[in-house]
């Protein structure tokens, strides 16, 4: 039986730092692991829409969380204060067990940024 819990346990604990994703800093992450010029079509819109967009859209089941809405570029460029500090700071989104942006993830999202956040 002890070792069923043990076993569990472990297993638990795998899945739980396998779900919070790839969370290092922006500065241990590899250079070469993301866009040197990310594009908002290309690479920026496609982690925005897994890791965002379901709770911040106007289509989203309850209407958009919090109020915020990332369905397009010039709206993450409208609230890049408030989507920085959640996303980059405190790390308080996505929310709870939310599967997360990998740190490459995150560093293209900032690259683009920095180069100007360019919309199509």
């Amino acid at each position: 039986m002890r070792s069923l819990l043990v076993f569990l346990s472990t297993l638990l604990l795998g899945l739980a730092i396998t779900a919070c994703g790839d969370l290092g800093t922006l500065d241990e992450v590899d250079p070469e692991a993301a866009p040197a010029t990310p594009t908002w079509d290309e690479h920026v819109a496609p982690i925005v829409d897994q890791y965002c967009a379901n709770c911040h859209s106007d289509s989203a089941q309850f209407g958009p969380a919090e109020g915020y809405v990332v369905e397009t570029c010039a709206q993450v460029k409208r609230g890049w204060r408030s989507f920085a500090s959640t996303t980059f700071e405190s790390k308080s989104m996505p929310p709870g067990a939310a599967p997360r942006p990998s740190s490459s993830e995150l560093l293209t999202i900032q690259r683009w940024h920095d180069q100007g956040a360019v919309c199509p």
